[in-house]
C-alpha cells in the first residue's frame, strides 16, 4: 500500500513538473526589447518613457546609443526591436525608401513636428531667402547637428542650393555642440543659424525664431512615428498596443526635456518623475 502512494505521489509530482515545463515552453514570447536611439533631445525624453512603462509592463529593455543611420539598419535586420523617432514622410525619406519594407510601422507619437532653420529672436531677417544678403553677419555658416541626420541632408541638398547659400559652410557638430554654439552666440549677441526641430527644448531655454522656408525646403509637417523590425507586433503583442496607443503632445514632450536638459536630470529619473505626476494620461496607453 505504502508503495502504491509513494508511485502515486512520485507520478503526481512528475506530471506537475512536465506540465510546468510544457507551459513554459509554450510560452515563447521574448521579454527583452532592444530600442536603439540618437541622443537629441526628443529621442532620449521618448526612449526614456518607453522603457519605464515597458519595464512596468513586464519587460527588460536595452537602450543604446546610435547614429540615426545605424538607428534604421538595426531595426531593418532585426538586431534590434523598435525606435520611437523616425520623422516621416520628409527627414527619414531616404532610410524609409531604403528600409521601409522590412520594418513595421506601428504607432504614431506625434504629428506636428517641423525642421527649420533657428535664429535668436534679435536677428532683424524673418525668412531664409533673405539670408544669402547677411553672409557676413552669419559669418557665412550654418551650425548643424550629426552629419548622418535627415535634416543635415536636406539643408546641404536643397535648402542651401535653392535659397542661393550653397557656399556657406554647413557645419558638422551633435545636438549638443550644436546648442553649445547657439549659447555662446546668444551670450555675445552674434547672429547664428542653426538646424533645429520643434518640439525641442531650446525653445523653452532661449529666445529663439523659426525663419520662414518659403520653398518648403524641409518639406512640410512631420509625424513622429514609432517602428518596428519585422514581426514585432507578433512577438511583443502587449508592447506594440501600447506603442500604437502612445500619443503625446508638444507641451508633454517639452517637460521631458526640460526637466533633462536644463534641471540636469538622470533622462530615466526625468521619465519616472513626469510619468508618475501625468498617469491620468498614461494609463490611457497602456493595454
Amino acid at each position: 500500500m505504502f508503495k502504491k502512494i509513494r508511485y502515486s505521489i512520485v507520478a503526481v509530482f512528475a506530471t506537475v513538473i512536465l506540465t510546468a515545463g510544457l507551459m513554459a515552453g509554450c510560452d515563447s514570447t521574448p521579454k527583452t526589447i532592444k530600442i536603439p536611439y540618437v541622443q537629441w533631445a526628443c529621442a532620449e525624453a521618448e526612449t526614456h518613457i518607453a522603457q519605464y512603462l515597458l519595464e512596468e509592463m513586464g519587460y527588460e529593455v536595452e537602450l543604446s546609443v546610435v547614429q540615426a543611420g545605424v538607428m534604421w539598419t538595426s531595426v531593418a535586420t532585426g538586431a534590434a526591436d523598435v525606435f520611437t523617432t523616425a520623422w516621416l514622410p520628409y527627414t527619414h525619406a531616404s532610410y524609409w525608401e531604403e528600409y521601409g519594407d522590412d520594418v513595421e510601422r506601428i504607432g504614431v507619437l506625434f504629428d506636428q513636428a517641423v525642421l527649420a532653420l533657428v535664429v535668436p529672436t534679435y536677428v532683424t531677417i524673418d525668412s531664409i531667402a533673405e539670408m544669402k544678403d547677411y553672409k557676413t553677419e552669419f559669418q557665412g555658416r550654418i551650425v548643424g547637428i550629426d552629419p548622418a541626420a535627415g535634416i543635415m541632408e536636406a539643408t546641404r541638398n536643397t535648402l542651401m542650393p535653392t535659397y542661393g547659400i550653397e557656399d556657406w559652410k554647413l557645419m558638422e557638430s551633435s545636438e549638443t555642440g550644436m546648442i553649445s554654439e547657439l549659447e555662446r552666440a546668444i551670450n555675445r549677441g552674434e547672429w547664428i543659424a542653426v538646424t533645429g526641430w520643434a518640439p525641442h527644448w531650446k525653445f523653452f531655454a532661449y529666445d529663439l525664431k523659426i525663419l520662414e522656408d518659403p520653398e518648403l525646403t524641409y518639406g512640410g509637417t512631420e509625424e513622429i512615428v514609432i517602428i518596428g523590425r519585422d514581426g514585432f507586433t507578433k512577438d511583443f503583442p502587449d508592447a506594440a498596443e501600447f506603442f500604437s496607443k502612445w500619443t503625446i503632445t508638444a507641451d508633454q514632450l517639452g517637460e521631458v526635456m526640460y526637466m533633462i536638459n536644463i534641471e540636469k536630470m538622470n533622462p530615466a529619473e526625468a521619465a519616472r518623475a513626469w510619468i508618475e505626476d501625468n498617469r491620468d494620461i498614461v494609463d490611457t496607453w497602456l493595454p
